[in-house]
């Protein structure tokens, strides 16, 4: 029997040794900085990180590789799909209940810790320590979505567009991809883009979205939990973050203020979407908050970048094992936030107000590190400095202070509007039905004619102070009246009860700041004036106001441009005609659901 034993326990053994021998005798699967000590300049480049991407699909059957786009220089923009067990398609996960993750890194070329860090992120939850989470998460990783711009260093695409800036209009090839390929289908839960910027010491700066239109419950468990989870990681690892961005001043109290929140920023997007959407920004971590946030020590420079791509390691990593840990409760919240889109834009008697501007306002007082000012001028040195290594990081820390001031991240609602049960769009203006589609928002085409009482905007005044990735963003004051409108057959109906009800409100509302007017959609319709002829008594010209009061077009009301308003007692009101009704009561007309007449990808100028 004993021999018996001994036999069986040699033939486990010897079988357990070849079955494990391939994968010990394969080298360990090293990210490109890995490989140099975090000594290169400049991050990954396109062609190592095919590379890597490509040797771990030949290691691990837990990746897949779907090709996005192709940007204009020739360069593939890829999705990673990680699972456990393994998935294809959106159609895999229907039903598995699975939350979903989205990674995406490099939208300006110049900024790689993220992606550099989501190699690591890939290759430990395919071969490594991170692997079961795989088992309660799919993670989705879009190493780079500007390669163009990175292989460069540079912070645009090839069309000089800031891809951060393109969520509305969706003009570049790379953005749209994503919208349209992985946003729209996968569906994800927790979407995050990183960055770097913000202020050292802290290793990593991170937030979500802070838009007043945006679902309130979304943006309060982004903040309260999940960020809050995300901080702990990183002090554990004694290291340290904070919200994102700087010191600074609002309204000349000093404090900490966030970058801004139009929602053609990817996280403030994600989260009018319906999506807990998050920024990741690193610093240049000349210096580290350790022992708990409580003390600052200098980074030798030889460690900063190490330093770096280990804070946002840290980042994604607990954003996945945060989905994993509360998947049930994250997904709940996300389905009550859609549902409460839906039931408020069905409901044409609830009076629910939808935030259409805005202020900055302190939202709690917090501590945290500034530089401290010297309170003496600074003595240039005489002689090389001869004290101790470990004494100098002393003195360098000691350049920051502990502070206690308004953190500046909330966003209160100045102007609001009710919500409309839809909006309804003259044929006239159909070439935003096509937007409208790309960001998955229903729209229905109106079969019969049909005479609607509507609120209808007038804008009394048009500005456009600001020329912006090829456009001349424009800004509208508006005033509203009640009318009657006739529409014919062709015309179209948005309906406001569905998912993502708070973006296509912010889209059509005139007078918010990142709408379909800001982008130049109704350039056909309302327009700045700019001649003494169209103006009357206001000089245009070298010096002149970018504002003027804007004129109603007679031409074009005339000729029915916007659909055949002006039946009720607004039609002589000052101003440009607005082609875009808000319908506020429930009526009953023939339509049909819009359909894209195909899937080409309209930016895609070229082929060869």
């Amino acid at each position: 029997m004993r021999r018996r034993f001994f036999a069986l326990f040699t033939v486990v053994i010897i079988l357990t040794t070849f079955l494990v021998m391939p994968v010990l005798g394969q080298p360990q699967l090293l990210t490109p900085p890995e490989r140099n000590n975090f000594q290169s300049v400049g991050g990954t480049k396109y062609q190592p990180l095919m590379e890597f991407i490509q040797e771990l699909g030949a290691r691990s059957d837990l990746i897949h590789i779907q090709k996005l786009t192709e940007t204009l220089s020739g360069r593939d923009v890829v999705l990673c799909i990680l699972s456990n067990p393994p998935v294809y398609k959106p159609e895999d996960i229907a039903k598995s209940g699975k939350p979903v993750v989205l990674i995406v890194n490099n939208v300006h070329g110049g900024e790689y810790a993220g992606k550099d860090a989501s190699l690591a992120i890939m290759r430990d939850l395919c071969l490594g320590d991170l692997r079961p989470l795989l088992d309660k998460v799919i993670v989705l990783n879009v190493p780079t979505i500007n390669p163009d711009g990175a292989e460069i260093g540079n912070r645009t695409n090839i069309q000089q567009f800031d891809m951060n800036r393109d969520y509305i209009k969706l003009e570049s090839q790379e953005i749209e991809a994503l919208v349209t390929k992985v946003i729209n289908t996968w569906h994800p839960d927790i979407h995050v883009d990183t960055h770097h910027g913000g202020t050292a010491p802290y290793v990593l700066v991170f937030q979500t979205c802070m838009n007043p239109a945006g679902d309130a419950e979304l943006i309060k468990y982004g903040n309260e939990k999940i960020l809050a989870r995300v901080r702990a990681a990183l002090r554990a690892e004694d290291f340290d973050g904070f919200w994102y961005s700087s010191p600074g001043s609002v309204g000349g109290v000093q404090g900490w203020v966030p970058t801004s929140v139009e929602p053609r920023k990817q996280h403030v997007y994600a989260t009018l979407a319906n999506m807990f959407g998050f920024l990741f920004e690193t610093p240049g971590n000349t210096a580290r908050v350790i022992k708990n946030g409580t003390e600052v020590v200098a980074v030798p420079a030889n460690e900063r970048y190490k330093n770096m791509v280990r804070g946002q390691y840290i980042g994604q990593r607990e954003l996945i094992r945060f989905a994993a840990d509360n998947a049930p409760e994250m997904k709940r919240v996300l389905a009550e936030a859609e549902q409460r889109a839906i039931r408020l834009g069905s409901n044409d008697s609830d009076n629910d107000q939808i935030p259409i501007k805005y202020k900055q306002v302190a939202n709690f007082n917090e501590n945290f590190w500034v530089v401290k000012r010297s309170t003496t001028p600074a003595t240039p040195p005489t002689t090389p400095p001869t004290t101790p290594p470990a004494q100098r990081t002393q003195q360098q820390a000691a350049e920051y202070e502990l502070v206690n001031r308004p953190i500046f991240n909330k966003f209160e609602p100045t102007k609001t509007v009710t919500r409309p049960w839809g909006y309804l769009i003259p044929p006239s203006l159909a070439k935003v039905i096509p937007l409208l589609l790309e960001h998955d928002i229903t729209v229905l085409k109106i079969t019969e004619p049909i005479t609607a009482a509507v609120e209808a905007y007038s804008a009394t005044n048009i500005t456009h102070n600001e020329y912006f990735q090829g456009h001349y963003l424009k800004e509208v004051t508006a005033v509203v009246r009640v009318d009657t409108v006739r529409l014919p057959a062709g015309a179209f109906f948005v309906p406001a009860g569905q998912p993502k009800s708070n973006l296509l409100c912010y889209l059509l509302e005139p007078e918010t700041d990142d709408n379909i007017i800001t982008w130049g959609y109704l350039d056909d319709f309302l327009r700045v004036p700019t001649s003494r002829a169209e103006t009357g008594d206001i000089p245009l010209g070298a010096g002149a106001p970018t504002t003027v009061p804007a004129r109603r077009d007679t031409t074009v009301a005339a000729a029915g441009r916007g659909g055949m308003p002006g039946q009720g007692g607004g039609r002589g009101s000052a101003g440009q005609q607005v082609p875009i009704y808000r319908l506020m009561k429930k009526m009953n007309f023939k339509t049909v659901i819009v359909q894209p007449y195909n899937m080409y990808e309209k930016n895609r100028y070229i082929k060869w």
